[in-house]
């Protein structure tokens, strides 16, 4: 696996390192396993004591194959870990391998366990509910595999492109030479073969094909503060995840006011909704959405108002209402999505995205916006500035 194992092991035991005697121990070692799945992954070295001393352990096929029913009878979701017989100093060991889950908490004989330092211990009952609402906000969703996808229903143009921006805006350092399935793993939106529901969802030709209406997002334009009888302006997006943020940008654009403010000898175009507020309300739709609702995005531009709402989940009581007015710590519905747009330079990762908005929206002389949740749907509210009635009356006219 490319691992220098003895080196691992010569640093002792530590959160992502545990070594066990003997499979004598397995109880330990299924909890051991199910406390690094639940935290950054680890490895477990049996046929090495605590001191690091590596005593070995006979290993057979049945051996292995234990080891393995094991671990997955006892642990709820079921983990599936890489265990491999290993020669260490001429002596026969066992190396079991997991990765950070994004499908956490997992449970062990009924038990959720986590690493803390270089021993296992149990998740207390307010942890373990904070990862329960993780995984109920969708996380894990865009990391599952898809596997009634295929490479060919991915848009190859739409992933080089992607690299291309990355590569010049956060220094991905991608070569752009790669088959379009190796960047795709590289960038963990493939694993095994399959597809996962993010690269579906960011690079898809046709995602309708496997998601529904749960990724689409409604745009409406229109000239009354509550009614939706007349629309200037109405569209449906059904493209992939990028090419709905793009297109989401444009249609708030061209539905909003534009001044024209000279400076010096040069006249600018002014929008009445800043772009980094306009940019940092879309991408915050887009990543803290829960897409296993089918339930769509939507965009109401209305005379007073500019609605964002998306379903979602807050991470009460870390993230709250109050909360997203003061520094917070960034809590991603999507992890993948998150990521994928970061690289663009359109996501921080800082949880500073509301209060972008906040001061984009003081600077421009706009009062605070608001934020609600309210039957699992997130909504942030502009203010627009009082005249843009004006502005919509003679858009009627036209």
């Amino acid at each position: 696996m490319g691992f220098d194992y003895l080196n691992i092991i010569s640093g002792g035991e530590s959160e992502v390192v545990e070594f066990k005697k003997s499979t004598a121990s397995m109880r330990e070692i299924v909890e051991t396993i199910c406390a690094f799945a639940n935290h950054k992954g680890g490895m477990v070295f049996i046929g090495v004591n605590d001191d690091g001393n590596i005593i070995g352990q006979a290993v057979t096929d049945d051996t292995i194959q234990n080891v393995t029913n094991s671990i997955i009878v006892n642990t709820e979701s079921k983990l599936f870990p890489s265990i491999e017989k290993v020669i260490l100093n001429n002596k026969q060991c066992i190396v079991i391998s997991v990765e950070e889950s994004p499908l956490r908490p997992h449970l062990a004989y009924g038990r959720p366990f986590k690493r803390v330092g270089a021993s296992t211990v149990r998740l207390d009952r307010d942890q373990y509910e904070y990862m329960l609402l993780q995984k109920y906000n969708g996380y894990g969703f865009d990391y599952r595999l898809n596997k009634n996808a295929v490479l060919s229903d991915i848009n190859e143009s739409d992933v080089y492109n992607f690299v291309d921006k990355a590569n010049n805006i956060r220094s991905l350092n991608e070569s752009l030479y790669l088959p379009a399935d190796v960047i795709l793993g590289k960038l963990e939106l493939m694993k095994d073969g399959y597809l996962t529901n993010a690269a579906i969802l960011l690079f898809g030709k046709n995602p309708s094909k496997f998601f529904l209406g749960n990724y689409e997002t409604k745009c409406g334009y229109f000239p009354h503060e509550s009614s939706y009888d007349v629309t200037i302006n109405d569209k449906e997006l059904q493209g992939n995840l990028i090419d709905q943020f793009n297109a989401i940008m444009q249609f708030v654009i061209d539905s909003i006011a534009t001044s024209t403010v000279k400076q010096n000898v040069y006249r600018n175009e002014q929008l009445e909704i800043p772009l980094p507020l306009i940019r940092e309300a879309i991408v915050n739709m887009i990543v803290h959405r829960d897409y296993r609702q089918n339930v769509k995005n939507t965009i109401e531009i209305r005379p007073r108002t500019i609605n964002f709402s998306n379903p979602a989940f807050l991470f009460a009581p870390t993230i709250t209402i109050e909360k997203l007015k003061e520094a917070h710590s960034s809590r991603p519905g999507n992890k993948l999505i998150a990521r994928m747009f970061y690289l663009l330079g359109v996501f921080e990762n800082w949880g500073s995205g509301t209060l972008k908005i906040i001061d984009e929206s003081i600077k421009a002389g706009l009062k605070e916006p608001v934020f609600t949740f309210e039957a699992e749907l997130f909504t942030i509210k502009i203010l627009r500035q009082k005249d843009n009635n004006i502005f919509v009356e003679r858009e009627l006219t036209k």
